[in-house]
């Protein structure tokens, strides 16, 4: 009897054997080429690797802005053979780009620290680790190295000239620094939030301030004043770690009128109860202060609320787990109130994460409880009102973010200032949301 295969043909005799089809065999994967997954990082790799002089990628929070310079970096030194240098913003930035990058190079890349840094823990272990005149480029192929903005302005630009320049939280730096930092490559790539908090500038700047080219104002949107249509800039839309509520509060806010209105891909992540209750994403707490934003009813509050969500359980896909210290932070606007909250929760909660807006932005939590920018206040200043500073503090969260509120803030809902109005916004939305 004649059996009929999928490789048998009707004119094949009954005795030919069976073919096997032959298996396609994927070409091996090259360091960074998971850019390639997704049109928007890949659109960035193409541009890059295309030769634009400059390319922009504004983002907002939870995009995988470090991801994207990551893999770029891995895939431009190891692909192209290019010299990839990333100035990053802080030391723990560079140092978390650095061990990123070691999980997904096979070539180490080297940390630039300065010669007097002996702050090197544990996980630099695995790092090319150099100081001072050690600062080379390998004598053949490409190459990354990863140091502070601050620190690649010490280097001699022709010494360690790149191929390509990677800026990591590119709205922190100056346009002034960029200028220095652009004389050692050819190509620039400027990568991050621009909602976040405008580079922070001890000089005297008034001579600048009706300019959108001034050395103190943000990298990127100096660059684009300056040379506007003639940059490539590629925007992620898209969220991997605010929710929808989250992101519904800040798009509108912060982000739209700047042309950066953006979705929530964040996987299904939610607070519940010691009594199996679920607990909504956004929740506020009002607390009426009487001696101003330092007033310890506030601190008292936030504390309390710790406490409780730390009762809490976390669902994901993946199950449920109990809430520890380190799944929970406190963002506030002042050194002073924080230094409040972390004496509260020392003795019960010690690895709370507590801080304020500048010192926590890049930095994430399952829940955040949070002061509103206005709390305790009974006039507006520019500092409490600052956009960059209030979206920090509101996007640090995945699964809950609780806002502690004043009720006897000052009303902003007649406000014609950007960032009055952005805030002002928000507050609304806040008013709508369930009390913690």
């Amino acid at each position: 009897m004649r059996i009929r295969t999928e490789s048998s043909t009707p004119d094949a005799p009954a005795s030919a054997p069976d073919t096997v089809a032959p298996v396609a065999v994927a070409p091996p994967r090259f360091p960074g080429a998971d850019l390639l997954d997704q049109a928007v990082t890949a659109d960035v790799l193409f541009r890059v690797w295309s030769g634009d002089p400059a390319v922009i990628v504004p983002s907002p929070p939870g995009a995988g802005k470090t991801r994207l310079v990551v893999l770029l970096a891995a895939a431009l030194a190891h692909r192209a053979g290019l010299r990839v240098a990333i100035a990053a913003q802080t030391r723990a930035q560079a140092r978390q780009i650095a061990q990123r990058l070691a999980a997904v190079s096979d070539e180490r890349a080297r940390l630039i620290v300065s010669a007097k840094d002996r702050d090197l823990t544990s996980t630099d272990a695995g790092l090319g680790v150099v100081r001072g005149r050690q600062i080379a480029w390998p004598r053949s192929g490409g190459g990354i190295m990863v140091a502070t903005a601050a620190r690649w302005l010490f280097a001699k630009p022709q010494e360690l000239q790149a191929d390509v320049l990677i800026v990591d939280e590119a709205w922190q730096c100056t346009y002034g620094d960029l200028g220095a930092l652009a004389c050692m490559a050819s190509q620039v790539v400027l990568v991050g939030d621009p909602g976040q908090i405008a580079p922070v500038v001890t000089g005297e700047t008034r001579r600048w301030e009706q300019s959108s080219t001034g050395p103190q104002v943000p990298a990127p949107d100096g660059l684009l004043a300056e040379h506007g249509d003639a940059l490539a800039v590629v925007r992620m839309r898209q969220t991997w770690r605010l929710g929808p509520e989250t992101t519904a509060l800040v798009s509108g806010a912060f982000y739209a009128p700047a042309g950066l209105p953006f979705t929530s891909r964040r996987p299904s992540e939610h607070l519940v109860t010691a009594d199996g209750e679920s607990v909504g994403e956004i929740a506020h707490r009002d607390v009426l202060t009487t001696s101003g934003p330092g007033d310890p009813a506030l601190a008292v509050a936030a504390a309390t609320r710790v406490r409780e969500v730390l009762t809490c359980s976390v669902v994901t896909n993946d199950g449920t787990s109990p809430m520890c210290d380190e799944d929970v932070a406190v963002v506030v606007p002042h050194v002073a109130q924080a230094s409040q909250v972390r004496a509260l929760l020392a003795a019960d909660a010690p690895g709370v994460l507590v801080g304020t807006a500048n010192a926590l932005q890049g930095l994430e939590r399952r829940a955040v409880v949070a002061y509103h920018p206005l709390v305790g206040r009974r006039q507006v200043t520019t500092f409490a009102v600052e956009a960059g500073r209030a979206c920090v503090m509101l996007t640090r969260h995945r699964a809950h973010l609780t806002v502690i509120c004043d009720p006897a803030s000052p009303d902003l809902s007649e406000a014609n200032d950007h960032d009055m109005r952005s805030l002002a916004a928000v507050t609304a939305r806040l008013e709508e949301t369930s009390e913690a």
